[in-house]
């Protein structure tokens, strides 16, 4: 089984890397639609809950915290996502 990671992402610099280096424009909804399909869950507290290899998908700048989620955490609590494919 995977490593699993909350990650607190900062969706302004998503944003505005797209700007950068694609030239568009991302509502926040875009981003968040994105993220879902990409294998990231969103969590009530504003993170992220992901598989490790889908922690790619972002750039290092784009991340604010990265936590392992412990072996023996209640999965239940913690929404399941995509595989990142």
């Amino acid at each position: 089984m995977a490593d699993r990671f909350r990650v607190r992402i900062d969706l302004d610099r998503i944003q505005a890397n797209v700007l950068a280096y694609e030239g568009g424009r991302l509502s926040e909804l875009q981003i968040r639609n994105w993220l879902r399909s990409v294998g990231f869950a969103p969590n009530a507290d504003g993170t992220w809950v992901a598989e490790e290899d889908c922690l790619d998908r972002l750039h290092r700048t784009e991340i604010l915290e990265l936590r392992r989620v412990p072996v023996g955490t209640d999965l239940s609590v913690i929404p399941r996502t995509q595989s990142c494919g």
